[in-house]
């Protein structure tokens, strides 16, 4: 059954069809999804990679690629343009044009990456069959931080079918796929890039918790405690108009009866959508737990702290999850914000 939030991001896509490049010209799950976005008319797609292999798989699993644009990233014209640009973003390693073009010709997700940089496209989603720390490296390298973020990070939009909780049964968790153990400033860019994916997503106010075993210092003074508590005041202190609390635990999150009785003062009230995790560990077995267990649907992760958008899959997503990332991508791009 298609979901009212996943609605509403498909028609804002539909209304200015953005470029969006997908990279993995070999993956039979990704050319079924541009085969979908075209149908659909959600983006403008482009496969970057070898046409032929594309072509090969696209007879052998049925799929339409007609009127697809495919940019061979090992011929492509620009080659040298996006050698020199990949030089640049790098400088501070020396390398080297030919160290640059071979990276761009061996590897897809680096060329699309630099074509989004040049501003020769909106937006790039990859990560079906390729890790998410080459995924990462790629929109780091290529793309680069936003000039007042110093930490690339990822959130995963998580939406439930209880609307009660959340904005309206969505969420957005971070990070769950980057930072393994972000210090408390890290912890600060990543709520702050957060704030920025829901405002351009979410029909709501930002409403940030920043996660802990402890809500305001029931746990005692563990040096995770102190982190979450320093990292919220950081937050406080450069972004004053966000809605944050913390340090905070899930229960106090999100039931309203629960926050009355733990924190009477917080600011959210039990009505978080977006949950900052204090480490790796608990924020991706939380999102993975969420999906699995509560049937949750998971977009992402969606790369943020960037310049430019550009959106991770999971190894073990189908077409639709290609779908989505790709529609929330368009959306981001049009969004006018830096996430």
């Amino acid at each position: 059954m298609r979901m009212e939030f996943l609605d509403k991001i498909y028609e804002k896509a539909k209304k200015i069809k953005k470029r969006i490049l997908l990279s993995e010209a070999y993956d039979a799950r990704v050319l079924k999804a541009i085969e979908g976005l075209m149908k659909s008319g959600i983006c403008a797609p482009v496969l970057i990679g070898d046409p032929k292999e594309a072509d090969n798989i696209a007879k052998k699993e049925g799929i339409d690629l007609k009127g697809v644009e495919i940019i061979d990233n090992k011929k492509s014209k620009d080659l040298d343009r996006y050698a020199a640009l990949y030089c640049e973003r790098r400088k501070n390693k020396n390398v080297s044009p030919d160290d640059a073009l071979k990276i761009i010709t061996r590897n897809p997700v680096f060329y699309a990456a630099l074509m989004v940089s040049a501003g020769d496209a909106d937006g790039t989603v990859a990560g079906a069959s390729t890790t998410t720390r080459d995924v990462a490296k790629a929109a780091i390298y290529c793309i680069g931080s936003a000039e007042n973020i110093k930490t690339v990070s990822s959130s995963t939009v998580l939406i439930l079918s209880d609307k009660t909780l959340g904005s309206s049964g969505v969420f957005i968790y971070a990070d769950a796929g980057i930072v393994p153990d972000p210090t408390a400033e890290q912890l600060a860019d990543i709520a702050i890039s957060s704030a920025r994916m829901a405002k351009v997503l979410l029909d709501d106010e930002p409403k940030i918790a920043m996660l802990s075993y402890s809500t305001k210092g029931s746990g005692g003074s563990d040096d995770s405690i102190k982190k979450v508590q320093e990292a919220t005041r950081l937050v406080t202190v450069r972004e004053p108009g966000l809605l944050v609390d913390g340090e905070i635990q899930v229960d106090c999150a999100v039931v309203p009866e629960i926050a009355a009785r733990k924190d009477p003062n917080s600011r959210i009230k039990g009505r978080a959508n977006i949950f900052i995790f204090p480490n790796l560990d608990a924020g991706n077995i939380s999102y993975k737990l969420t999906q699995r267990l509560a049937g949750a649907r998971a977009i992402g992760p969606l790369l943020q702290g960037l310049k430019k958008p550009a959106s991770d899959l999971s190894r073990g997503c189908d077409t639709q999850d290609v779908i989505d990332a790709v529609a929330v991508t368009a959306v981001r791009a049009q969004g006018g914000l830096l996430v």
